[in-house]
């Protein structure tokens, strides 16, 4: 297999999809890559070519190659109902689909925004701006890909129902409610459900709930009094 061909698998860049051109000198471990459709087959000519781009061109940032950030350069697709693309970016998204959805599910598992920006070399500015987008109904993840479940890595003996029980769901959308003690519960329960009420996307949603199920495990010493209705809920 040649170097590209590995490349535009990795980056799941697939026909009539190809690299038209390729930096690596723009910025210290930084590969950039201008991303075009392949115009038809010439009798007279051979190769593939890049077809005119109609429109503006957008910048994304790409899953890293190796050590490297990759910063995707493509003009938007023109066909509206087509399948998200994983190295193309919704408008004023600084992360490309499959991106998004790699971070997503390092939110998921709990892993801090210090430490995702730490591993995959994301400036926190652009991390807060995606993570304000999904937390707002205004970015999805929502693919032939979708984000995967998490389950829960929280000791065995904890009472906290799993993140994936509908229980959680039923709570951001109000279909259930607690008697709350807890003030900071309480904040963030409001803060959720408002939340909660933007966002269409399933995996967005599912997203949430984990976050909300984690509140509960790390406080749960101190959510016996909410805790204990969210079982009977759960059981129901």
């Amino acid at each position: 297999m040649k170097p590209e061909d590995m490349l535009r698998q990795a980056l799941e860049i697939e026909a009539p999809w190809h690299i038209s051109r390729m930096r690596n000198d723009l910025g210290k471990q930084q590969i950039d890559l201008w991303i075009a459709q392949e115009a038809p087959r010439s009798a007279w000519f051979f190769g593939a070519k890049s077809s005119p781009p109609q429109g503006n061109e957008r910048t994304w940032r790409h899953v890293n190659i190796g050590k490297a950030r990759c910063i995707v350069h493509a003009v938007p697709p023109s066909a509206p109902n087509q399948q998200p693309l994983p190295w193309f970016g919704e408008t004023d998204q600084p992360f490309t689909h499959a991106l998004a959805r790699q971070i997503a599910g390092m939110f998921m598992e709990g892993v801090s925004f210090q430490a995702i920006c730490s591993l995959l070399d994301i400036p926190v500015a652009e991390l807060w701006k995606f993570k304000h987008n999904l937390d707002n109904g205004k970015a999805g993840l929502s693919s032939p890909q979708a984000v995967r479940t998490v389950t829960s890595t929280e000791p065995s003996n904890s009472a906290v129902p799993d993140p994936v029980d509908p229980v959680w769901e039923k709570l951001l959308d109000g279909s259930i409610n607690l008697d709350i003690h807890a003030l900071s519960l309480k904040l963030l329960l409001t803060k959720f459900r408002e939340q909660f009420l933007l966002i269409t996307d399933a995996d967005v949603r599912m997203l949430k709930t984990h976050e909300m199920q984690r509140y509960f495990v790390r406080h749960e010493k101190l959510l016996g009094h909410e805790l204990t209705q969210l079982v009977q809920l759960a059981g129901l």
